[in-house]
C-alpha cells in the first residue's frame, strides 16, 4: 500500500511544475535618523495543475534605526506557506489570488540589550500577477493584502482591504516583484 501511495505520488509530481525564486529587498535612508532594511525571501512551489499551485516562501528581515541617542535593531523569520488559485488561463500574464498562513518570528536588540521576542500567525489574501518571459524564467507581482488576520501573542489584528483609502499607484508601488525559475 505504501508502495502505491508512493507511485502515485511521484507520477503526479513528474506531470507538474515546480518552481524556485523569491523577491530581495533593501533600503535605506538618512534624514537625521539612520535608517536601513534588508529582506531576502527565497520561494519555492508547485502547480499542481491548471488552475491550482501550492508552496511555501522562508523569509529573513532585518531593520536598523540609529539616533544619537537610541541603536535599534529588528529581526523577523518568516515561514509563509501559501495556495494559489490562478483565474485567468495560460499565457504571458495570468492574475491569481493567493492565501497565506504566516508565522513569524521577532527578535531584535535596543540600544545593546535584548528586546522581548514575540511570535505572530495569520492569515492574508492578496491578489498577484504571474509574467511568464520565456519557458523556464518569470516574475510575480504580489500586491498588498486585501484580507488579513494575525494573532501576535494574543493580540488579534483584522484588516479588510476595500475601499479603505488606497489609491491606484499607492497600490502599484507597494507591491512585491520576485523572479523566479520554472523547472
Amino acid at each position: 500500500m505504501l508502495l502505491l501511495v508512493c507511485f502515485t505520488t511521484s507520477a503526479a509530481f513528474a506531470q507538474t511544475k515546480m518552481w524556485v525564486g523569491g523577491t530581495l529587498s533593501v533600503a535605506s535612508s538618512d534624514n537625521g535618523t539612520s535608517e536601513s532594511a534588508a529582506t531576502f525571501m527565497p520561494q519555492f512551489g508547485v502547480h499542481l495543475n491548471e488552475n491550482w499551485s501550492l508552496g511555501g516562501s522562508l523569509g529573513f528581515s532585518n531593520r536598523k534605526e540609529e539616533t544619537p541617542t537610541l541603536e535599534e535593531t529588528s529581526t523577523v523569520t518568516s515561514i509563509v506557506p501559501f495556495a494559489r488559485y490562478w483565474i485567468s488561463q495560460p499565457g504571458t500574464f495570468r492574475f491569481f489570488g493567493q492565501g497565506e498562513l504566516p508565522l513569524r518570528f521577532y527578535g531584535g536588540e535596543l540600544n545593546g540589550d535584548d528586546k522581548d521576542s514575540y511570535n505572530s500567525v495569520g492569515l492574508v489574501l492578496r491578489p498577484g500577477v504571474g509574467i511568464s518571459l520565456s519557458e523556464r524564467w518569470g516574475l510575480t507581482m504580489l500586491m498588498p493584502p486585501v484580507f488579513s488576520f494575525e494573532n501576535t501573542d494574543g493580540n488579534s489584528d483584522f484588516y479588510l482591504g476595500i475601499n479603505d483609502g488606497y489609491n491606484i499607484q499607492d497600490y502599484i508601488l507597494d507591491t512585491s516583484l520576485g523572479i523566479i525559475f520554472k523547472f
